[in-house]
Parts: C-alpha cells; structure tokens; sequence
C-alpha cells in the first residue's frame, strides 16, 4: 500500500515539475577519484585515506578550489565571529545566540560579543513554570562513534559503555548567560548510545522529544548495530525527567522481522562495508517538531524518520502516539538521510521535507527539498520541489560538486524564532553550497530570492540557520564562524535592543522576561 500510494505521488510530481521546468535544476552526480574528501565534525574522513592521513597530520584538507572569496546575492553581512550560532534567547530586549560551545551578545547585530566562552548548546527555550531560560543538551553528538566502529578503530560503546559515562540530555539554567547552571540529566536506558543532538526537541513545556539509540532495535549494517526511535520524555520536574513513551516505525525492532521485511530498504543479508557502500538512514534522525505543545492542546509532530519518510503523528494520548499518515521519498531517492528535517506550516497545511546529504563530492544523488500537501492530511502528496543552487558566474568552479566537500540541504531554518514567522519564506543550509532563502507564496513553485556563500573552513560549509523575524536579521552557523545577516527579502532590520511581542511557534517563550 505504501509503495503504491508513492508510486502514484511521484507520478503526479514529475507530471507536474516538467509542465514547470524545475525539475532538479542544476543537479549532477559525480565521481572525482582524485578529489580529496570533505569532513565531518569529529574529522573523521573514513571514507578516503588520503583525505584522513592529511587531516591527521595538517589538522586541515586541501580542496579542490580554495577559494577565499564571499558570495552574495540579495543579502548583506552586518557582522562575523569565528565562533558561535544556535538558538535564540532574549533577557529584555537584549538577545543571545546559545551554540558552538558559546553565548555570543547579537543585541548590537553589528558588532556581537561573546560573554560566554565555554556553554553548553542544544535546544533553548523559557521555562515559564520555572521562570528559567533553559538549554536541553545532548550529551552525546551523533550516538557516539559509529563510523569508528564501522572501519574497527574502537569497539562501539553499546558493546562495552565506559563506565560512568553520560548518555542522554542534560538540562542547564540560562538564565544568568554568563554563569550556567546544570538543572538535572536524563541518562538514556542501558545499552543506549544516547541521543541525536540535531534529532532533539523541547519547547520549555511538558514534553521534550529526543532521538534515541537503544538496544534491540534494528540498526543499519554495515554502518550501524542499534537504530534510533522517538522517545518523549516528561520533564515537568526537570531534575528528574522521566520517559513519558516511545514511538517506532514497525520493523525497527529485531522482533519485527515480518514487518522489517516489508520496507523498500529491506536487505536480510548485508554486505561488508566499502568506501562505495551506499548509506540508507532507516531509522528516526529527528527531530519531531511539535507546532503547539499537548499541555495546550497541540496534538500534532511532524517527524523527521530519514530513508522512511516524514511520519505524521497524534499526540493527543501522549502516552501511546499513533501515526496518522507518512509521506515517503525514498525509494527512488536513496542514499544520505532522505528525510533529516520536516517543516510544518500550519496556517497553510503545507510542510517542507528535506535531507541531509552524506557523501562528498555529490557520490550520492542529490535529494531536493519538497513541498508537501497536507490538505487530505491521511494522504500528503509533495507537489513541488525547491530549486538547486548553483554557484555564482564569477566562481572559479560551475557546479557545487567540484568545490569539495559536502553539497546538498542539510537543515531547514530553525522553526523557532522571535516575532511572527513569514509563512512565504524558507530558508535552508545547503553545506558547501551555502544558505539561500526561497519564496514559497506558490507552493508549486518556489524560487530563490536570496543567498550567501561564506569561504569554507576546515570541515563542511554553513550547517544552522536562525531568522529573526520581528529584527529582520539572519543567523548562520558555519565552519568558518558565525555570519549575521539582512536582506531586503526580510525588509530593514532592527539594529538594537527589542522585545519580542510573541516567538514562532505558537506559544513558545511565552512569559519569557
């Protein structure tokens, strides 16, 4: 039934993206044998000796193009840090970035200060029971080590956990931005490799909403031995939060062989792990963004579950969370994380689903975002796709292929933010291929209106993106630092201190100071 409902949708969607002309414009695929790879965050480049000896032995990699230049269109830098990005906090009118281990003052957006030089990241939010700005930290970056132990370097911890080690999230007081405090700690179940920081959710309610690795559920051989499913926790009493429910896609357990086998995806007898194996991510990468909070009568997540699709729930018993429908990609869009992110728009019954690409230099297909239907919300249909970038005429390399590194989305703009957000407006991180804004007013047609192109550090290009919607100011989070950005999409920007009258989404930081 599944295949065939996709099999139907898709038909629709080429229909209707040739009758456009903006079928996966600019989209290429090759493979360069001699260009070294690009990395990850921990610096593992385990997919290229040559790539992982230099970055050993240089603490860098060379690229292809080095190219120092800045790239815009449409957008103007008001200001740069080395360091810093995330999410958003506000004490007044005074507004803080809380990322990339610091606190960085944005209040002046053109000359931002960090107060905090060694800060926990993670999800921010204001805590109106507590009366507390609060940061719910993943204490493990990716569950810890996989693709070590995919190439032997180490045993995977869930085979032998350290002892004493934190895995799960910690939740620490903002408050005072330049004197942290931790609140409590959720230590994931035994034989847990702990949580997806990006996979994360919480909105200072009742309920955060963790990507979780543990025992007995179906991981990803060659790549993986354990997968992750959703894990809401209530955390009503943050110094002792408890798990409220699980929720899975049947067939992610190991008892559930019959089901597991009825996936697309299904393989019962993996092979050994090359540097050509193609990574399908069959497990939940997260987050589930909740729009409205139970407590308040929310009922809805939209959950980001990779190779299978974005998963609809009802949250209405928060105890038992049921599926209300799933929107698939994967097949024929295979390879990475098909489905990373998932971007509800309520007003309009539309969401934005979109990967996380995997391979370097465009090995793997490149997978568009797209624009999903949720009118007949049982049956989502994609109707459209966002465009893919290409580089600016006067770059030295004319496809994001040959800069080196990863290119392709990575992550939709942050769904929570100050002031009312435009719900004709997406913004997404494309890693090497920078950050670009689209007008999505016809959801059959987006187009990009703006973007930036920041010089590559050492790793892998521009990750996060934060929009200020009431200052009219743009935050991303690159390799090469933070970047603080306007743009006459937004309109003019705020360059002082303001109070925000209300945060995106519905009811978030409500009775925030």
């Amino acid at each position: 039934m599944r295949r065939n409902q996709f099999v139907t949708q898709t038909i629709f969607v080429l229909i209707l993206a040739v009758c456009s002309s903006r079928w996966l414009v600019g989209q290429t695929v090759y493979g360069i044998k001699s260009q070294p790879q690009g990395g990850d965050r921990r610096g593992t480049y385990y997919d290229d000796i040559e790539g992982q000896k230099e970055y050993d032995e240089k603490g860098t990699l060379t690229r292809l193009y080095q190219d120092p230049k800045l790239y815009l269109h449409n957008m103007t830098v008001l200001a740069h840090l080395p360091r810093g990005g995330g999410e958003m906090m506000t004490i007044g009118g005074n507004r803080y970035l809380v990322g990339g281990g610091v606190i960085v003052d944005v209040t002046n957006p053109k000359n931002p200060a960090i107060i905090n030089q060694r800060a926990p990241g993670g999800q921010v939010a204001y805590n109106q029971a507590l009366q507390k700005w609060v940061v719910m930290r993943s204490d493990s970056c990716c569950n810890c080590c996989d693709q070590d132990h995919v190439t032997g370097k180490k045993p995977h911890p869930a085979l032998n956990p350290p002892r004493g080690e934190r895995l799960g999230v910690t939740f620490f007081d903002l408050t005072d931005p330049q004197n942290v405090v931790e609140i409590g700690h959720y230590q994931t179940p035994p034989g847990s490799t702990g949580t997806h920081g990006d996979g994360n959710y919480y909105d200072g309610g009742r309920y955060a909403y963790v990507a979780t690795e543990l025992p007995k559920t179906r991981g990803q051989p060659p790549f993986t031995i354990q997968g992750r499913i959703l894990q809401v926790l209530d955390v009503s009493d943050l110094k002792n939060p408890k798990e409220a429910s699980q929720w899975w896609v049947p067939g992610q357990m190991m008892t559930e062989e019959t089901e597991y086998l009825k996936w697309p995806e299904a393989d019962p007898n993996p092979k050994p792990w090359t540097p050509q194996t193609q990574f399908n991510w069959l497990t939940f990468h997260g987050p589930c963004t909740v729009p409205k909070r139970v407590e308040e009568g929310g009922n809805r997540g939209y959950c980001a579950w990779g190779a299978l699709g974005m998963r609809i729930l009802d949250l209405s018993d928060i105890r038992q969370p049921k599926q209300v429908s799933a929107v698939d990609v994967s097949p024929p869009f295979d390879g990475g994380i098909p489905v990373h992110s998932a971007y509800p728009i309520p007003q309009r019954k539309l969401a934005l689903i979109s990967e996380e690409v995997t391979g370097w230099d465009c090995r793997d297909p490149i997978v568009p975002p797209f624009v999903v239907d949720l009118r007949a919300e049982k049956y989502p249909l994609t109707i459209a796709t966002i465009p893919i970038p290409k580089p600016p005429p006067e770059a030295p390399y004319n496809d994001f292929c040959f800069r080196g590194g990863r290119f392709g989305t990575h992550n939709v703009h942050n769904i929570k933010g100050p002031g009312e957000a435009r719900i004709d407006l997406v913004g997404y991180t494309w890693f090497v291929g920078g950050f670009r804004l689209y007008d999505i007013s016809n959801p059959f047609r987006p187009e990009e209106v703006a973007w930036i192109v920041p010089p590559l550090g050492k790793r892998r290009g521009v990750e996060t993106a934060l929009i200020e919607w009431d200052r009219k100011i743009i935050h991303i989070s690159t390799d090469s630092g933070l970047y603080i950005l306007s743009s006459p999409v937004l309109g003019e920007p705020v360059l002082g201190p303001l109070k925000p009258e209300h945060w995106n989404p519905e009811g978030f930081n409500a009775g925030a100071p």
